[in-house]
């Protein structure tokens, strides 16, 4: 790989990781063929490869430019391991959840309730538990450190440990990436205005509607990718002030 130049991570701060993602003058072509590969279907774990490459050559002092092509093979198999960590931390918690709601209703049936005040009581309670429980976890940042951790230490298993979720809760830690965890919602704000544009786009028909609506979700995942790629400064740079 052909590197700028080794840098230190500079201070949690969004206007760096910003900075940082736009000194790869080609960062907007990153995004948009990771956003291409990501929209015909296979391109997801390529696409999560190539932040999480992002992620640990920026550990390294190494984060521009941004990682160019490489090994196909390789990089999707790293992108699906840091999918099943977003997996394992995120959509888990809501396939449980569900697994509860659906047990739930199968024993109030068995049981005879039949009172729907009791029965909309105990939905709601277990809605709002997952819910919660999601939040919490989103809040926590148990992802990215996930993230984190398999790129310091290489091992899938370890980023799936509970140590992870005590790291991110620790009394020392929690303030920092709950910080990061604040700042990087900012960076989703161009995928959120691009959702809501497509959207509104949806609703009318008109010639060429199709390729509008095709344009507008190739916007979205390219947005998405960028936002990543600035997540990803946030969180090295909390790490290494964590450290």
């Amino acid at each position: 790989m052909t590197f700028f130049g080794r840098t230190e991570p500079g201070p949690l701060s969004l206007r760096h990781a910003l900075a940082t993602v736009h000194r790869d003058q080609f960062w907007w072509l990153h995004c948009g063929g990771y956003g291409l590969a990501t929209l015909v279907g296979l391109g997801l774990p390529l696409a999560a490869g190539f932040v999480m490459e992002s992620l640990d050559n920026s550990r390294r002092g190494f984060a521009s430019p941004l990682p160019p092509p490489g090994n196909v093979t390789v990089r999707s198999l790293t992108g699906l391991f840091a999918l099943l960590i977003d997996f394992a931390f995120l959509i888990l918690p809501i396939l449980i959840g569900t697994m509860l709601l659906f047990v739930t209703g199968i024993v109030m049936l068995l049981a005879g309730v039949t009172d729907e005040l009791i029965i909309q009581r105990i939905t709601s309670s277990v809605v709002f538990g997952t819910g919660m429980v999601v939040v919490l976890l989103f809040l926590s940042s148990v992802a990215p450190a996930g993230r984190l951790r398999f790129a310091r230490e290489g091992h899938i298993e370890d980023a799936l440990r509970s140590a992870t979720l005590r790291w991110t809760l620790g009394r020392a830690n929690r303030r920092t990436f709950f910080q990061a965890r604040l700042l990087s919602l900012v960076a989703y704000l161009p995928a959120v205005l691009l959702s809501a544009l497509t959207l509104g786009f949806a609703r009318i028909t008109f010639p060429g509607h199709m390729v509008v609506l095709g344009l507008g979700l190739w916007l979205i995942l390219s947005a998405t990718i960028y936002a990543h790629l600035v997540v990803v400064q946030l969180y090295v740079s909390a790490e290494r002030q964590i450290q």
